[in-house]
This record gives C-alpha cells, structure tokens and sequence, in this order.
C-alpha cells in the first residue's frame, strides 16, 4: 500500500487557507477536507504540518481558521490561546499570505517529507541538492530536525534523554553563518536536549573531533555547582558522545574545528 503524502495535501491545503483567510473568515474541517478530496479525518495530519511551520517561522496562526461545527478549532490546535480566539483570527485576516510562497510547493511533483528526510540520512552529501529543492527555511529547519532525530535515534548525544519534547537539532557551525548545504547536512547536527544545546550554542560545552565531551569548567571551580548541576555539566566531561550507528551520519571533523574557532574553543 503506497504512503499517503501528507506534504502534497498540506502544498494544496496552504493555497485554499490563504484565499480563507483573505476573505476574512473560517472553513470547517469537513469543507476543506472536501476541496482536497479526503475524509475529514486525516485534515488533522495535513493541519498540523502547517502548524509547525508558522510556529518554527513565528507567522500568525493559520490553521486557527479550520473550525468544527462548534466554530472554534479542534484540541490538536495549539499555536494561540483558546481563550483570545478573536486576537488570532484577526492576526490571520490581517497578514498578508499572498507575500509568501507555498512552504510546501517542493511536494507538487509528489515528493514527500519523509523522502526528503531519508535521502539526508541516507546520502548526507545530497543535502545540498535537496536544500536548493526546498524554498522555505521553515521547512528546511524542520526537515534538519527530523533527520537529525532520525540518524540519532531518538537520543540526546549526551545524556542518552529520549522525551521527544525534550530533544533539538543542534547545528554544530551555526546556520547563520553556513552554507546551504551544511545546513541540511546531518553531519553537521548534533541531536541535544534543549538545557546541553544552549549550552552548546553559548561555547560552554563542546565536544572534540574524536567526539569526547569537554566541559569548560571541568573542576566546577566556576562558582557554587549543585550536585544536579555538576551532574549535567562537569560529570560529563572526558565521556563520550551517543553517536549514530553509520559513520557516514556522524560529525565531520572540519565541522567540529569550524565550531571551535567561532566559539573560541582550544582543544
């Protein structure tokens, strides 16, 4: 049985929401699920991609507009307060959705996320290819993010933490100041759980190419450290990184120095 592309039904749903909520107003979930051609059941799918990426792109909530019969959005919706309703239609009606193009027109030719996303695990030197393909940054955050979950296995390179809310792709050479193709190479992620990304992100944590965590200050000569303090900090120190199982999918050594330079490590 083939995969149902969510992604190519969210390419046709963005369009028909935008045209929404020009016209100022809302559709149920029965009545878009009609212009698609689907069951009202799976809309919840196709919504909650569209979901993601106005919450990754910070836009206002536009899947706020899809209501039940009660006239208000499902339990699945969660990018605005249910109990300021009226502030996230206005948000909606008042941007201007023409100005963007449609995050997911890369799936028009029947592409899917998941292939986009094995394709970076797979072949990580593609990931150049496949960010050209993809237009929006949005989408493209989103797809490092479920690659780098994937060759991680679902576990933070540290601690080994597997709550999926917990977990974030970590670019080890900042997306602002890498290449296209760096920023969808796997290689040049690092799966962590949000408090070791800021961390990472902050120069207070690194590891070396021969994947070995470095803490920078190993003694916790830095001021007063609890015990839950230097157990996530300093006792992780010498340990070594949880890696992927396929070599191809780990850290590139000239990542990992590229990093070190901009966070002024000397390792």
């Amino acid at each position: 049985m083939a995969q149902v592309n969510q992604v190519e039904r969210a390419s046709r749903a963005w369009p028909i929401l935008a045209a929404v909520a020009k016209d100022k107003r809302t559709i149920t979930y029965g009545a878009l699920a009609g212009a698609l051609g689907i069951h009202h059941r799976p809309i919840r799918y196709v919504l909650g991609l569209i979901q993601d990426y106005c919450l990754s792109e910070q836009l206002p909530p536009l899947t706020i507009l899809v209501v039940s019969q009660s006239g208000e959005p499902g339990t699945g919706f969660i990018a605005h307060r249910f109990d300021d309703l009226a502030a996230g239609y206005e948000a909606v009606w008042e941007y201007n959705w023409n100005s963007l193009e449609n995050p997911f027109e890369f799936s028009a030719d029947g592409t899917s996320f998941d292939e986009l996303t094995k394709r970076l695990v797979q072949d990580p030197s593609d990931s150049e290819e496949v960010y050209a393909k993809v237009k929006s940054r949005g989408v493209k955050q989103l797809l490092f993010r479920s690659a780098v979950l994937r060759a991680y296995r679902h576990k933070c390179a540290f601690t080994e933490i597997s709550f999926p809310e917990a977990l974030e792709a970590c670019h080890i050479i900042p997306w602002s100041q890498a290449s296209g193709e760096q920023r969808l190479d796997v290689r040049n992620g690092i799966l962590l759980n949000s408090f070791h990304h800021k961390l990472f992100d902050r120069g207070l944590i690194t590891f070396t190419e021969d994947h070995e965590i470095h803490y920078f200050d190993p003694r916790s000569e830095e001021g007063e450290y609890s015990k839950m303090d230097e157990l996530l900090t300093s006792r992780l120190h010498g340990k070594k990184l949880y890696l992927p199982f396929q070599k191809k999918q780990r850290p590139l050594a000239e990542y990992v120095k590229r990093h070190h330079e901009i966070q002024g490590w000397n390792i």
